[in-house]
């Protein structure tokens, strides 16, 4: 029995339960930074970008909290659309490695944003596979950091990146995401349950 249970053990630490992770170490925020993806269609559900997209994070100060977003422009004004391609479509903020998030779309609505409506969303010590919520009217998601793995991407590797499978559930629809994270460097590939793939492009 003791046998057993030492067995079982291991395969659970193998495979990450119980272990903690810090999602600000694999995904940071620094204004200005700019990253490219490739991205593919693997089917004819999900064509709204026909070309590789560009993300950039910017930041806004709200009441002496900065706030952050991505954008695909390096300036944006008050009627732009921001952070449609992050993996949390949102606003959001890291306070002693806690990431509190907003589902807000506009520009304008970051400057009049109210800190007291974020949620947080994670906690400063990610547990694997915890499943984490939010509900935004409609829709719920589901957010499941579920272990490691190498990710490679035209001849370029990335190790020991973080794995997050996102489900998406709406009245009449189901969708999964996965997401992998590099540590300090941030999502390096996106594959959506509608069939978009979104790859970083190596510099």
């Amino acid at each position: 029995m003791k046998a057993y249970l030492f067995l079982l053990f291991c395969l659970m630490f193998e495979h990450g339960f119980g272990q903690t992770v810090s999602l600000e170490q694999y995904f940071p925020l620094k204004k200005g930074k700019a990253n490219r993806f490739y991205v593919h269609h693997l089917t004819k559900t999900d064509t709204i970008n026909d070309k590789d997209a560009v993300l950039v994070c910017q930041s806004i100060v709200v009441k002496g909290r900065e706030i952050y977003f991505f954008s695909d422009v390096s300036h944006t004004k008050d009627d732009d659309l921001i952070s449609p391609n992050t993996f949390c479509a949102g606003v959001f903020y890291y306070d002693q490695g806690t990431f509190l998030f907003s589902p807000l779309s506009w520009t304008h609505e970051v400057k009049e944003a109210n800190l007291a409506y974020f949620d947080t969303l994670f906690p400063s010590q990610l547990l694997l596979h915890t499943p984490y919520k939010h509900q935004d009217g409609e829709e719920k998601r589901t957010y499941t950091f579920v272990g490691f793995e190498n990710i490679s991407i035209a001849k370029t590797t990335y190790s020991d990146c973080l794995k997050l499978v996102v489900m998406q559930d709406w009245p009449t629809s189901h969708y999964a995401d996965t997401v992998w994270f590099e540590k300090g460097l941030g999502v390096v590939k996106w594959l959506r349950g509608t069939g978009r793939l979104e790859e970083l492009k190596p510099r």
